[in-house]
């Protein structure tokens, strides 16, 4: 995370927070209210704010590669079908992968 922390914080706290405010944006909190709920406990608003949208940059970010690699999973499978009927065609074998 490259904003500044209020000062104080151990990462065991730091940790903690962040495990918080993931589980309650992931539960369908918004972010406006995740940040007002660190901005009532003593958080600077700007400190709060990009707080969680660090976070939920980090969360869409994870969610993406997700999905990227199921795409790419689908695509192997898909190549492999592919090619082995490719292969059965040109030697004459028995078999098809429909």
């Amino acid at each position: 995370m490259n904003q500044e922390l209020p000062p104080g914080l151990a990462d065991d706290e730091i940790h903690g927070l962040t495990q918080l405010v993931a589980k309650s944006l992931s539960e369908g909190e918004s972010p406006e209210a995740v940040a007002q709920k660190l901005i009532d406990s003593g958080w600077e608003s700007d400190q709060a704010n990009g707080f969680v949208q660090s976070i939920q940059f980090q969360m869409m970010q994870t969610q993406d590669r997700g999905r990227q690699s199921e795409l790419q999973g689908w695509m192997i499978w898909g190549g492999g079908i592919i090619l082995i009927n490719c292969l059965s065609w040109m030697f004459n074998w028995g078999f098809w992968i429909y």
